[in-house]
């Protein structure tokens, strides 16, 4: 029963927010499990494109690092690379691709996206670039509000900080401390009101799961 009552409950709070994104003229779409995400994207994405992806826990999960390394796609690849000149070369190459996939940190159940990043390399080509951003989610990453998106943030941010293995305060308290580490991964926060400018530029997927952190 427990299992039933939380399926009813991510698909009625999945349908309300994918309504709203879809009322901010972001694509949106509501999936059962991850395993409906691989299908997905072979329907969203056309082959021979250039595709790019940010740091993700949920795409890892979903097997979407794998799709795109044994698709016909032209992956630029960050988890593959050879020096730090290699990887600064994708970052910029970034901006150009075809299609950019992330997650998000935060959903709002009225259609916000809200991004926290430590270099920039993954809210700044959703922000300008890409010609098409993907973000995977699962319904963990909805929240009620801005505020309930920030409280969340902070919540997790000490955790992406101990998986990364960075040397912050966070990372031995368990808490944030608003440091100011040179490792800091709170520097650049982002939040998508709506997709007005470009409609249908941001294709959000809802996984009616919790994924990543």
């Amino acid at each position: 029963m427990r299992k039933e009552l939380w399926d009813w409950k991510y698909q009625k709070l999945g349908e309300k927010v994918v309504s709203n994104l879809k009322r901010k003229k972001h694509d949106a779409y509501l999936v059962e499990r991850k395993e409906g995400v691989i299908p997905l994207l072979k329907e969203i994405m056309k082959e021979n494109s250039t595709v790019a992806v940010g740091g993700s826990l949920t795409l890892t999960e979903c097997g979407v690092l794998d799709f795109l390394r044994e698709g016909n796609f032209n992956f630029l690849d960050r988890y593959n690379v050879k020096s730090k000149e290699e990887l600064e070369e994708i970052y910029y190459n970034m901006f150009r691709a075809d299609y950019f996939l992330c997650s998000a940190n935060a959903i709002t159940e009225d259609g916000k996206i809200v991004q926290l990043d430590g270099n920039g390399t993954r809210v700044a080509p959703m922000i300008f670039g890409p010609k098409h951003v993907i973000i995977v989610a699962g319904m963990n990453k909805v929240v009620p509000d801005i505020e309930s998106a920030n409280k969340r943030i902070e919540y997790i941010s000490p955790m992406n900080s101990k998986r990364l293995n960075f040397d912050t305060p966070c990372t031995y308290t368990g808490k944030c401390d608003d440091c100011m580490s040179p490792e800091r991964i709170c520097i650049h926060r982002v939040i998508v009101e709506s997709g007005v400018r470009h409609p249908g530029r941001f294709k959000i997927i809802l996984v009616k799961e919790d994924l990543g952190l």
